[in-house]
């Protein structure tokens, strides 16, 4: 009988040959990539930037650490003091592992190092670099990329914010009348311009709508009336006007927010595509955590039965709760971007109790979740080590059999999200 290890490796080694559909980035065009110029603060940019806030960087050093104004050798001044702090997390394991497969350097000890990184990223910042990354490296097939329509379909597919339409703002209307060429007098006029835009969105391509309130309230969402609403809106229009300083209380908003977005998840019902909710900790710091439980959700799901609700990163750290959603509610589902570079620890026993839990077509394996593109393959490479850990481990506690692990690997980093996500690849 194979050992656990064995399995691990195993697994590990079918994970490398998979094509697999990234459920989560933000990467912009390769373009704009590679017309800037890069060097080694680039690695410790996006969730870096995080750690090294908590670990103490002046907010002021860290901007300058990752602005485009600083010299290396300023940037490495700032770092310097405050990378020991933070190299052990995942965050900047990811990055170590990066920076080790494209460019041969697995930490830096030194400004010599940090320039001779910023050297070798330059040289590797141009055109066919996303195609040398997310195909070659990461055997990526698609990534659901959360931009715009215009994403270079090679490599991504288009998942649309549409936070801004439930915090109705009078530029929000305003911008809408523009595109549309019609008058949003009304919020009954103005939620048939939103319903017209996300029609357009939907012909121009998007797979999906997401909302990311976790980052500034609750996530219960209470069903409002629209005369409820009506009575927002219409402060909104009137007391908005020349150069009045508008400060409508984020209380006083709530009837109208949470009007909206019952009506975005209807639209987006009608459009079958699905709907993400950011539910876990937020990124960067001072947010209030409890915000972000899934749980409160839980409304949505069973009022609105044949929309489909992904819960982002699975509400890491309340993974437990959000298996639950998935548990009694058909259509729920659990994406891990970002979850196997937030905590390996809590992912990797996440996934375990999932398997208990919660049926194989419910779960989204891997979303990088990120604006650099090397660091796809960082945290791709962290995804792949849980997963076979995970599964390995109920090989040998509770005798899943090989085939079954490579099934819940196809689900998880292909099928499922391809199906929810209604990409029609084969393969």
């Amino acid at each position: 009988m194979a050992t656990e290890k064995q399995n691990y490796d195993r697994l590990m080694e079918t994970m490398a040959e998979m094509e697999i559909v990234d459920s989560h980035e933000h990467l912009p065009p390769e373009a704009d990539r590679v017309s800037q110029t890069k060097d080694f603060s680039m690695f410790f940019s996006h969730y870096c930037h995080g750690d090294l806030l908590a670990a103490g960087m002046p907010p002021k050093d860290a901007n300058a650490f990752l602005g485009d104004k600083a010299s290396v050798e300023e940037k490495w001044r700032l770092f310097e003091p405050f990378y020991p702090r933070i190299q052990d997390g995942s965050y900047c394991r990811a990055a170590h592992i990066a920076m080790e497969k494209f460019y041969g350097m697995s930490g830096l000890t030194s400004l010599a190092d940090a320039e001779a990184l910023t050297a070798k990223i330059r040289k590797a910042n141009k055109p066919g670099l996303y195609r040398k990354v997310l195909k070659g490296a990461c055997r990526i097939r698609v990534a659901m990329n959360y931009g715009s329509v215009t994403d270079d379909p090679e490599f991504f597919a288009p998942v649309l914010f549409v936070n801004h339409f439930a915090e109705v703002s009078k530029a929000t209307i305003r911008g809408l009348e523009d595109e549309l060429g019609l008058s949003c007098g009304s919020l009954s006029t103005y939620v048939e311009a939103v319903r017209e835009r996300l029609r357009q969105w939907k012909t121009q391509g998007m797979k999906g709508v997401k909302f990311h309130f976790a980052y500034m309230r609750d996530l219960y969402f209470a069903p409002r009336t629209h005369a409820e609403a009506e009575a927002v809106f219409n402060r909104v229009m009137e007391e908005g006007y020349g150069w009045r300083n508008v400060s409508l209380g984020f209380e006083e908003s709530r009837p109208l927010q949470d009007y909206m977005v019952h009506r975005l998840v209807e639209m987006a019902g009608e459009l079958e595509v699905p709907v993400v909710f950011h539910s876990a900790l937020q990124a960067m710091t001072d947010h209030n955590a409890d915000d972000a439980r899934p749980t409160r959700l839980w409304n949505l799901p069973h009022r609105y039965r044949r929309v489909d609700f992904v819960i982002l990163h699975a509400g890491l750290p309340w993974m437990e709760d959000a298996a639950l959603l998935a548990k009694h509610y058909s259509n729920v589902y659990l994406d891990m971007g970002w979850d196997h570079l937030m905590s390996p620890e809590i992912s990797t026993r996440a996934l375990c109790s999932w398997i208990d839990v919660v049926p194989m077509n419910k779960v989204f394996g891997f979303g990088g979740d990120y604006a650099v593109v090397e660091k796809v393959y960082g945290h791709l490479t962290l995804a792949r080590q849980n997963i076979a850990r995970a599964l390995a481990a109920k090989m040998a506690r509770d005798g899943m059999s090989l085939e079954r692990a490579r099934a819940w690997m196809r689900a998880m980093l292909f099928d499922n999200p391809n199906r929810v996500f209604r990409l029609g690849l084969t393969g």
